[in-house]
């Protein structure tokens, strides 16, 4: 998980507080909290401010290599996406092909050390 404020990867699951967090939970949106700095946030696969850029569907990776139509095989509608000319992705991490119309922008998590990092070193 990637934080949207500082892009930190430092970020682990908080404990759900409140109606709006259930209810969000029931939708597969779950609250996070950024370690690095303390920022919490919504977030299914990728956090909610991160979802309108193109992602992974199955493990929501950012950094994604653009590939032929023609390599993609699954998914729903594909001989359309095909002919309508959707740009087609294929995820390093778990190999998945998609097609995808959000906007390609690859989002890589910063390198700032965490606060537990910072505190071991003092």
């Amino acid at each position: 998980m990637i934080c949207p404020q500082c892009r930190s990867a430092d970020c682990s699951r908080s404990r759900r507080s409140g109606v709006l967090d259930y209810l969000l939970s029931v939708a597969g949106i779950k609250p996070w909290r950024c370690l690095t700095c303390e920022r919490r946030f919504y977030a299914g696969k990728v956090a909610v401010s991160f979802s309108r850029y193109a992602h992974c569907p199955r493990c929501g990776n950012f950094d994604l290599q653009q590939i032929a139509r023609i390599h993609v095989e699954r998914g729903t509608l594909v001989f359309l996406k095909r002919f309508l000319g959707f740009p087609a992705y294929r995820c390093d991490v778990c190999r998945e092909r998609f097609f995808s119309i959000l906007r390609y922008h690859p989002i890589l998590p910063s390198l700032v050390p965490s606060v537990l990092e910072r505190s071991s070193r003092s």
